[in-house]
């Protein structure tokens, strides 16, 4: 039986039709969002790719964080997205699908990916996180969001109540479903790989950060 998720098409049309109302979702997005901004350990000069750049609200805020010397890259699969990012941050933005990142090997020395993986299909997510190994320089650093299992008794009721609606729509969920991430970024060949989860608002997000071992 096949794995039930959004489609590609779907989630795009998804997420062009929230467009700039992606903001209010820092409800229970935006203390994670906020710890894996200080976990990114941004200092000027970096280059940095963020994957899911939504509004661009959090490319602005790392964009004037390596400056001078530094340069932030967004990609997004809403072009809805992609051009709210655009406008936000003058930062070259692509809008393509992460599963087939557009980027140079070693190209940059961050990667954050915000409630993206959640989205995919488990086939794919090994791939992808191959292809961050890929863009990231030796010693660069990876940090992902995503919605995770709970962890206490709100958020694994909650978690419970959301895994009920995504089988029946999981355009409803927005496409997201509860993942663990941990031993995948493991297995993927990144070192010094830790998790934390954030939980706001009854809502589990897991942060994983971890590095691209040096040459």
């Amino acid at each position: 039986m096949s794995e039930k998720i959004l489609t590609t098409s779907a989630a795009q049309k998804f997420y062009d039709r929230i467009g700039s109302r992606y903001d209010w979702f820092e409800f229970y997005e935006g203390q994670a969002k906020e710890q894996a901004f200080n976990t990114l350990q941004l200092v000027p000069g970096l280059n940095v790719l963020s994957v899911g750049a939504g509004t661009g609200k959090e490319l602005a805020r790392i964009q004037s964080t390596i400056r001078p010397g530094g340069i932030a890259f967004g990609l997004d699969l809403s072009p809805v997205m992609a051009k709210l990012a655009r406008e936000r941050t003058g930062a070259s933005i692509c809008q393509a699908d992460a599963r087939c990142l557009p980027y140079r090997g070693q190209a940059f020395d961050r990667l954050y990916a915000s409630y993206i993986l959640d989205l995919l299909p488990l086939a794919d997510i090994g791939r992808l996180l191959h292809d961050f190994h890929r863009v990231l320089r030796s010693g660069g650093k990876l940090v992902i969001l995503a919605l995770t299992e709970g962890v206490d008794l709100p958020s694994r009721t909650l978690v419970s109540l959301w895994k009920g609606l995504f089988s029946i729509s999981p355009a409803a969920c927005g496409g997201c479903r509860p993942l663990k991430l941990q031993n995948h970024v493991q297995e993927t060949g990144f070192s010094m790989v830790k998790r934390q989860v954030i939980v706001q608002a009854g809502v589990p997000s897991e942060l994983i950060s971890a590095q691209k071992t040096k040459d």
